[in-house]
């Protein structure tokens, strides 16, 4: 496309070194103008073919739970990106993969940012997604009222009949010490967590297996390490983001090794 506006160029050129008379003007004009277009359509066409792949690609990986690959591929994907809906997607995946590196205060800033942005409604998912991922970081750092706020908000973007997973509740439920309550949650969600990746599955399973615990020192039973044994292959610190700002995740993971444990 850009040999064929530099063509069309030299073309117009030579027409108005010729001083050619006012109808050939016009032929000259649009196929400049046609040059232009096809040459615009190209290159934007090329981009989002671009933006499409890594976008697709960093998303795989963050499933994958390999957060700094995701990161680079979508870090790349945002520097294609030229519609709003493809810079709110890049962005939340963005603001997912620092979140689980443990960098909540950038995903917290990049999830409100989403969350406040009018823009977002052109990504249904994100709209109703970024909410409820803000309300886990509030979680997740003790700001529990304005973390339910956000929940609120995510319930009444969600769609009627949406049995779709919440991880600001459960971080929510779990932090509040409402540890009968986390469990029966991740039960109710069972089919909806089966479906998740592998690396929001092992997240879980060790929420779970925290509330088994703390279920089991005031007497109320649970199996903690029959959770754990759930656990797949994790990277080194994968769950280092739940204790990083919560002392008491913190020391369980450290306590069954989860915080320095390496990847299988």
């Amino acid at each position: 496309m850009v040999v064929l506006g530099s063509v069309a160029g030299s073309m117009g050129a030579v027409w108005l070194a010729r001083k050619p008379d006012e109808r050939a003007m016009v032929w000259v004009q649009t196929a400049l103008l046609l040059a232009i277009f096809l040459t615009f359509i190209g290159y934007t066409s090329w981009r989002f073919r671009k933006w499409a792949a890594l976008c697709e690609r960093g998303a795989a990986l963050l499933d994958a739970g390999d957060l700094g690959a995701a990161q680079r591929a979508l870090e790349d994907a945002d520097g294609y990106a030229l519609r709003p809906p493809e810079r709110v997607l890049t962005r939340f995946h963005l603001a997912l993969c620092a979140l689980f590196q443990g960098h909540v205060d950038a995903a917290r800033s990049g999830l409100l940012a989403l969350s406040r942005g009018w823009r977002t409604k052109e990504v249904p998912d994100v709209y109703v997604r970024a909410p409820d991922m803000l309300a886990a970081c509030l979680a997740l750092q003790g700001d529990l009222v304005e973390a339910r706020q956000w929940l609120e908000e995510a319930h009444r973007r969600r769609r009627p009949g949406d049995a779709s997973f919440s991880l600001g509740e459960l971080l929510i439920l779990c932090r509040e010490e409402r540890h009968g309550a986390t469990v029966r949650l991740l039960d109710d969600r069972r089919e909806a967590i089966e479906k998740s990746s592998v690396l929001v599955r092992n997240q879980l399973r060790v929420i779970r297996a925290f509330s088994w615990d703390a279920l089991a020192m005031e007497g109320g039973g649970g199996t903690p390490d029959e959770e754990l044994k759930g656990v797949g292959p994790v990277r080194p610190g994968e769950f280092n983001y739940l204790g990083a700002q919560w002392p008491r995740m913190e020391a369980f993971l450290r306590a069954r090794g989860l915080s320095e444990k390496e990847a299988a």
